[in-house]
């Protein structure tokens, strides 16, 4: 009897392939969906955690107007390692640069920053040099070459991975590599051989704290012991926000952020879709049940019988979907360090999630189907083989709707509907699902380039932004024509360290920064003004106070909010520039960046960094992740929808054989069967689509608010009529094509379906 049970097994997968084949797609893109996520994620991590701890990345760099000295009792007092290294720029000559090469030399460091050999060796004897691979690539160098930087001649020895340049800019306060430019490790000896460096090489301190925890109040700790003491700090910068370390957490939180609960959840989605599905199928069963309980097979064995199916399906979804993403995670991962430098590392896989991967599936599958069977099997073998669970009853909705005051058509198509509850919310919930995650894609897109195009670029009226090491002043220093001064520093609400931002200080007739209230109107800037995701985060209006502390030094300030100003995930707080100066004891006149509608000749060794906003291409190359992420989940959505609407369609044609058969006996064709059966599911598909819009809002703005948690960066959710529209006709494509795809099954009912259920 067991046999007999099992062979049925395989002859209920064989009539309906189509059907199983697409639960187990929905499966699998769970599955792969969830193990690529989280194998990509614990890699990245992996890989910097592991590279910071292992090599001791500096928690925060700085310099001196003079040589700190006695470093071993501050490092005793402040708890922390401190080590000075040399830097000394050098240019490559003609002959040797592709891209006008430019170097920047460090000395090698032995307590903190250490680097890592990547290939070739560490130094040993004078003259030798160790380069960073990508300078390396772009200008065409190998082991074993020689290079002559000023008049000197190096030898190549090793490529090197550095903590504190892992992601190399020129300058702290850059946001993109600079073409050409490029890290040399040599010993302190070699840097001072130079003629010129004992006037153009520098000396930068960086420090990294025994106790792992608190770093900020470490770090205002630390800035106050050295500022008594007498030294001038400049080009003062914890990791956290220095570009050249955070780069790689900051794509690594937000991939975490985002990847694992959109993949769990549509985990979810994928497995409560088919556990309905299942329900259905066995519920058209009840009288094969019935039937079978009353020929002596035991509850047990038919249990086990029908869990055999979603059992199977959710295994092979589980374990395909698995296997399938575990050589997807490396490429991946290559791809996203193409601009960090890192020393490599294998490709490991969490077993916990492996085997999540697996068994949530076939748990939530399981369970749902074993309630499901256990219900059903309560009932006699007489009350299943009366078939009464197939029966289609009139219920309330059909009753209400008053479907006689319609032609015979539109009562089909509503009865069609309306008498199968359970099948058109599946229906309506497969769509929403699918239209969800296609519109949050599209979406997320366009939030990223209003991001871009209507915030921090289109509001620098100047577009260039020279940042210097130290605080300059007007009267030492004038401003020319066409440029303006300001201040600035990075702070956080008192109690939530995790919502940084700048407090800036303006003057009061600046127009380098463009600045509209929320009703578009031009605000004024003699007053204190915050910007509107700030705002929104830290719930202020007009009039409210805000407390903050300065993440420099520790001290804490307070003031009262005059406006609000329209931005795109900015956050800011303005203030006049003579107010911000007394505010923090700084003289009348200081200020540490200047904006500028041209570019101006200032001493390269003074400024920390430029920022180019003319460029805007070169911040398009930042986007194009996201597009590729759109891409998928944009494919992905389709897929969802392609197979979500042709199990239910595949079902629908399924439970109406037997009206499908009559109606052609009553000498109904092709296509009128088509309009009567298929077409009937057109407005649940309607209500789907239209129903994903406000989850994707909700979904959107719950997860957008947890990522601003996590990596400090507001994204704003911004809706676009174009990318709606696309998504619903690419919706209503899907539909018509599985529409087509299940015609093919209906036009093959035979009429003798109808003369079979009679004599039944």
């Amino acid at each position: 009897m067991v046999m007999a049970l099992e062979k049925r097994i395989w002859r209920i997968i064989k009539e309906s392939k189509g059907r199983y084949i697409g639960i187990v797609i929905l499966i699998l893109l769970g599955s792969f969906y969830f193990t690529a996520a989280t194998g990509i994620a614990n890699n990245l991590e992996k890989m910097v955690v592991s590279f910071a701890e292992e090599y001791r990345q500096e928690d925060l760099t700085f310099s001196a107007n003079k040589p700190v000295e006695d470093i071993e009792a501050i490092e005793v007092q402040s708890g922390a390692l401190i080590e000075s290294y040399r830097q000394y720029e050098v240019t490559l000559s003609d002959n040797q640069s592709l891209y006008g090469g430019e170097l920047r030399l460090l000395s090698l460091s032995s307590k903190i920053n250490i680097p890592a050999i990547l290939s070739g060796r560490s130094l040993k004897n004078s003259g030798d040099i160790l380069l960073d691979p990508y300078f390396c690539q772009t200008q065409g160098f190998k082991i074993g070459e020689k290079i002559e930087l000023n008049g000197k001649t190096f030898n190549i020895v090793g490529t090197i991975a550095i903590p504190n340049y892992v992601y190399i800019l020129k300058n702290l306060y850059d946001v993109l590599p600079t073409n050409g430019f490029g890290i040399g490790i040599v010993s302190g000896a070699d840097i001072e051989a130079f003629p010129a460096a004992a006037t153009e090489a520098v000396t930068v301190y960086g420090a990294r704290f025994k106790d792992r925890e608190n770093i900020n109040a470490q770090t205002a700790k630390l800035h106050e012991f050295l500022s008594e003491k007498g030294y001038s700090l400049s080009e003062w910068l914890n990791t956290d926000n220095n570009k050249r370390a955070s780069m790689p957490w900051s794509n690594i939180n937000s991939m975490q952020a985002m990847s694992f609960p959109v993949s769990v959840a549509f985990f979810l989605l994928s497995c409560i879709i088919v556990g309905v599905l299942v329900m259905r199928m066995i519920k058209s069963d009840s009288v094969v049940i019935g039937t079978l309980y009353a020929q002596g097979y035991r509850r047990r064995e038919l249990i086990r019988h029908y869990l055999a199916i979603p059992m199977l399906l959710s295994t092979i979804g589980g374990l395909a979907g698995t296997l399938l993403a575990l050589p997807c995670v490396a490429p991946v991962v290559d791809s996203m360090l193409i601009f960090y430098i890192l020393p490599s590392k294998s490709i490991t896989f969490s077993p916990t999630n492996l085997a999540l991967a697996v068994l949530m599936p076939v748990a939530f599958i399981g369970l749902l189907s074993f309630l499901i069977i256990r219900n059903i099997l309560k009932k006699t073998a007489a009350e299943l083989m009366k078939g009464d669970m197939q029966k289609v009853n009139v219920n309330f909705i059909e009753r209400t709707l008053r479907l006689e005051r319609f032609k015979f058509n539109t009562k089909f198509m509503i009865r069609e509907q309306v008498r199968s509850i359970p099948r058109l919310l599946f229906l309506v919930m497969g769509v929403s699902a699918a239209s969800m995650i296609m519109l949050f894609g599209f979406n997320f897109n366009y939030s990223m380039d209003v991001v871009m195009d209507k915030g921090a670029l289109d509001r620098y009226l100047y577009p260039l932004e020279y940042n210097f090491k130290e605080v300059q002043n007007i009267k030492d220093r004038g401003i020319p024509e066409g440029a303006e001064p300001y201040n600035a520093f990075r702070c956080y609400p008192d109690g939530r360290e995790s919502v940084e931002f700048y407090l800036v200080g303006m003057e009061a007739d600046s127009v380098g920064l463009k600045m509209k209230d929320m009703r578009g109107n031009a605000i004024l800037k003699d007053q204190v003004n915050i910007t509107n995701p700030l705002a929104s985060r830290l719930k202020l209006k007009e009039g409210d106070a805000i407390s903050f502390v300065n993440k420099l030094d520790g001290k804490s300030y307070s003031l009262t909010i005059d406006g609000i100003v329209e931005a795109y995930g900015e956050q800011f707080v303005y203030m006049p520039l003579d107010e911000f100066n007394r505010m923090t004891g700084q003289p009348i006149g200081s200020y540490r960046t200047v904006l500028s509608s041209y570019e101006i000749n200032f001493d390269e060794s003074l400024l920390a960094g430029v920022m180019d906003a003319r460029d805007s291409e070169a911040f398009e190359d930042l986007s194009m992740p996201t597009t590729l992420i759109v891409a998928s989940v944009t494919a992905l959505a389709v897929l969802i929808a392609v197979i979500i609407i042709f199990l239910v369609t595949s079902l629908m044609i399924d439970e109406s054989r037997n009206t499908i058969s009559l109606l052609k006996v009553l000498g109904y064709r092709g296509k009128e069967l088509a309009k009567l059966i298929l077409n009937s599911s057109t407005a649940a598909v309607f209500i789907g689509f239209w129903l994903g819009l406000p989850f994707m809002l909700a979904f959107g703005n719950n997860l957008y608010g947890y990522i601003a948690e996590i990596i400090n960066m507001v994204i704003p959710m911004i809706v676009s009529p174009v990318y709606v529209l696309i998504s619903f006709v690419l919706i209503l494509a899907v539909y018509e094509i599985t529409k087509r795809l299940c015609g093919q099954k209906l036009a093959k009912i035979p009429m003798s379906e109808a003369l079979k259920a009679g004599n039944e």
